[in-house]
């Protein structure tokens, strides 16, 4: 296990997951605008014509239909915009009509998931993933279940979910840092160094993914401490936090670093930057294990 502790929560700074970090959300929303038929688009054969019930007539079907993607729809718009308490109830309204929706199931999980309730949302993914019925936002299933199962505690069972999203989203670059934190955390961090320089890669030079590249070069840098290579964590670690200085547990292990390598007086700056990023954010001060986030 990592020395470093992963915390359970989220800096208070800047909401990442408005659009659920590495833009998964939006990308859900591009095959909401009818990407049924797209290779790729669902893990499940499609193309079935679906019956008609009995007493109806194929205009019911389409009507059908678009209530399913009007309300599905909704529940997304919901999610991307940072409501989700709003989603989950939109969600709920509608399974209560028809509970073998399991598009609205799927986005049920993704909203319980993104309100740190984990259990419930993997609970909720995993029975829409078990349904016969296809829908497109299935392939990024194992980026939802792998969040869930790492806050779970499962690091293992995490990293075979990122693993299976970036086998149909490979340019995910926060699946690549999931299944990283997740191989750090169950003990592997020579093969985590691998997805987090991915991640690195897929973020460098993208403003608005500036924090995530930060988290990427500070958790290369643990890779580096756990691997006793102290220099090449404090290097990992200075990056970091030169490219979002308010990410203060990155300032904090950079003065750890710069401690064992002697350096008091670099060490003492750091974290009085930690201390003044924590005030930026809005974190305790206080305790420096406080408000610690993995995602």
């Amino acid at each position: 296990m990592s020395r470093f502790k992963v915390d359970r929560s989220r800096s208070r700074g800047l909401n990442p997951i408005l659009v659920v970090t590495g833009g998964v959300l939006a990308s859900l929303s591009v095959l909401m605008a009818g990407c049924e038929d797209r290779p790729g688009a669902s893990l499940r054969p499609t193309g079935a014509t679906p019956a008609v019930p009995d007493g109806g007539s194929a205009g019911d079907i389409l009507s059908s239909t678009a209530i399913d993607e009007v309300a599905a729809g909704r529940v997304l718009g919901l999610l991307q915009a940072g409501a989700f308490e709003a989603a989950e109830a939109a969600a709920t309204t509608r399974l209560e009509v028809d509970p073998d929706d399991a598009r609205t199931r799927f986005l049920l999980g993704v909203a319980r998931q993104k309100q740190k309730r984990y259990a419930a949302g993997l609970a909720a993914i995993d029975e829409a993933c078990a349904s016969s019925i296809s829908f497109p936002e299935r392939p990024h299933a194992g980026h939802f279940r792998g969040w869930c199962l790492f806050y779970l505690g499962r690091p293992e069972d995490a990293a075979d979910a990122f693993e299976a999203h970036l086998l149909v989203s490979p340019e995910e670059a926060d699946s690549h840092f999931g299944l990283g934190v997740s191989l750090l955390e169950s003990g592997r961090p020579v093969m985590a160094r691998t997805s987090f320089e991915r991640a690195i890669e897929l973020n460098d030079g993208r403003e608005e993914r500036r924090r995530d590249l930060a988290k990427a070069w500070i958790r290369l840098g643990d890779t580096w401490w756990e691997t006793d290579r102290p220099e090449e964590a404090r290097a990992a670690y200075h990056k970091g936090v030169i490219r979002y200085p308010d990410h203060y547990e990155g300032w904090e292990k950079l003065a750890r670093a710069l401690d064992r390598a002697g350096d008091g007086t670099r060490a003492e700056r750091a974290r009085n930057e930690a201390r003044n990023a924590r005030r930026r954010v809005g974190a305790f001060v206080e305790d420096a294990d406080a408000d610690r986030s993995a995602e």
